[in-house]
């Protein structure tokens, strides 16, 4: 990627240092380690509100040293280090200046040790402003989300190869994976939550499993192995008839497309096909509402008086009291970047950012359906990513 626009993010960081004054940004956590300095190699970098950064290689300091745009490497294996080569450098902040760090993703200990190590500063958390300016997406990053959104569509057609009667929830899924992965794929997803994983990347659920919430953060969950991780897919033999979700995080050079299918073994039923056609169509018109200025609550609201209209505000966004209040996320390096689209985030959108939208329908004794797509927000509104298309698929 080039340097210049590395630079450009780290400018843009430095200008909201400035107005908050604080004197530094130690940026520690991978993925915005690597948005900033181009490697995700074990380091610390510094950010000073005014001059250049600074690279402390924690180990590989080769490897980050040739990866990294920045010129300033420095191996620092640990904050006594990094004081020693700030203060040679001439960079040391005074006594009592402002750092800002992360301290959504930073683990406790860790914590503890910046404050009893750089005990000189005063500490304050920027992983709001971090996220806010990693929401819009350059070329580059949409080009990258564009590449693992083509892996999705490879696990779909393998998805439909797989699909048989008597076929396990697991094996299906690991179509899914294994055609990601064999195309390139990372072979793992991000998440900004401290709780949150899942078995390969996503999800596939049938029949009952459909309509059951376990505790993830999602609605559609499926119901896991086992109680080590109780979501995702489980041993559960497919059957003919039943409806099957697919949602799943396919990561590809670091960025992460998030899309979900509705599929079913032999013909859907009038029922299970109406469902899904009332899904579609709130789908497609909670799309054309995507643009710069538009809130998370606004479409959510928007969505929720569909389904309302529509007879299915029960089942919407999963069943009864385990309704969920929201209807999509932002992605990129991460799968769950802010803002969640949902009740209570009314920051309008900016151009440049990158969402999903994921409506379900959960109706115990029919199914779950869900559709899920990625949509760039542009200037005069928005553009779906991808070419998957909004049928319930099948396989006889």
């Amino acid at each position: 990627m080039e340097s210049r626009l590395f630079q450009q993010r780290i400018q843009k960081l430095q200008k909201m240092l400035s107005e908050r004054e604080i004197e530094a940004a130690l940026i520690m956590y991978s993925r915005d380690l690597y948005y900033y300095a181009g490697t995700a190699q074990p380091a610390n970098l510094w950010i000073p509100a005014d001059g250049k950064p600074v690279l402390f290689t924690r180990r590989a300091h080769e490897l980050a040293q040739e990866a990294s745009w920045i010129k300033d490497s420095i191996p620092a294996g640990s904050f006594k280090d990094m004081l020693k080569a700030l203060t040679e450098l001439g960079s040391l902040p005074k006594r009592g200046s402002v750092v800002g760090i992360q301290e959504d993703v930073l683990p406790t200990n860790i914590g503890f040790s910046i404050r009893n190590n750089l005990s000189q500063f005063e500490f304050v958390n920027i992983s709001k402003e971090i996220k806010k300016q990693r929401l819009v997406k350059d070329d580059i990053e949409l080009e990258a989300i564009k590449q693992s959104i083509e892996l999705w569509e490879k696990g779909h057609l393998a998805i439909l190869h797989a699909l048989r009667e008597g076929i396990h929830e697991y094996e299906l899924s690991a179509s899914m994976e294994f055609a990601a992965r064999n195309n390139g794929g990372d072979g793992l997803v991000w998440f900004r939550r401290w709780d949150a994983v899942l078995p390969g990347g996503g999800i596939v659920t049938s029949g009952p499993n459909g309509w059951i919430v376990s505790g993830h953060a999602m609605t559609v969950t499926g119901v896991g192995l086992d109680e080590t991780l109780p979501w995702g897919a489980s041993s559960r033999k497919i059957q003919k008839g039943e409806l099957i979700v697919v949602d799943y995080g396919i990561c590809k050079k670091g960025y992460h497309a998030d899309m979900a299918r509705t599929y079913c073994i032999g013909k859907p039923t009038v029922n299970q096909q109406d469902l899904w056609n009332h899904l579609v169509e709130l789908h497609l018109l909670v799309i054309e509402k995507v643009k710069p200025g538009v809130t998370g609550e606004e479409l959510f609201l928007y969505a929720e008086k569909i389904a309302e209209k529509k007879g299915y505000l029960n089942n919407f966004m999963g069943v009864g009291n385990s309704r969920g209040s929201y209807i999509g996320h932002a992605i990129g390096l991460e799968l769950d970047e802010d803002p969640v689209l949902g009740l209570g985030f009314q920051e309008p959108l900016p151009q440049g950012a990158v969402i999903t939208l994921e409506p379900k329908f959960m109706v115990p004794g029919l199914g779950a359906v869900m559709v899920e797509d990625d949509i760039v927000l542009t200037k005069s509104g928005h553009q779906l990513l991808g070419s998957l298309k909004h049928e319930l698929f099948y396989r006889d």
